[in-house]
């Protein structure tokens, strides 16, 4: 029993060419998958970042303990590092219930992560 590419083979130099024409577009439509499917994969990974509403930010201001309280707001990779002026005016059971993976407090400097993007947040608590 004869395979194809002994045909190949018995037919002659034309069906050689075939197969040189061939094995190039295979591997260019190999190539072209693998880079589609990283795209794919790529885009799938990206956070889409959601919209945060106004009582999400006063609630976040109120429980920091109002504007005034707030020295500083940075972001630490995601998590949101706030200053304030006077620990004992922040409401932490609050900021728990907002928070996404609980609050960590170091001195006057409490951070959190938020299920909203923290550079967003950064600008809204900012705006005064």
């Amino acid at each position: 029993m004869r395979n194809w590419f002994d045909d190949v083979l018995a037919n002659g130099e034309n069906d050689l060419r075939f197969l040189f024409c061939l094995i190039p577009c295979i591997v260019c439509c190999v190539i072209l998958s693998v880079i589609c499917i990283f795209i794919v994969k790529k885009k799938k990974n990206k956070k889409s970042i959601l919209k945060i509403d106004e009582e999400f930010i006063l609630n976040l201001q109120n429980a920091y303990g109002g504007l005034d309280n707030i020295s500083s707001v940075e972001v630490d990779n995601s998590r949101l590092k706030v200053t304030v002026l006077d620990l004992d005016l922040v409401n932490l059971r609050v900021l728990k219930e907002l928070s996404q993976s609980g609050v960590f407090v170091t001195g006057n400097v409490i951070k959190t992560l938020y299920k909203y993007d923290s550079k967003t947040i950064q600008a809204q608590l900012l705006k005064k």
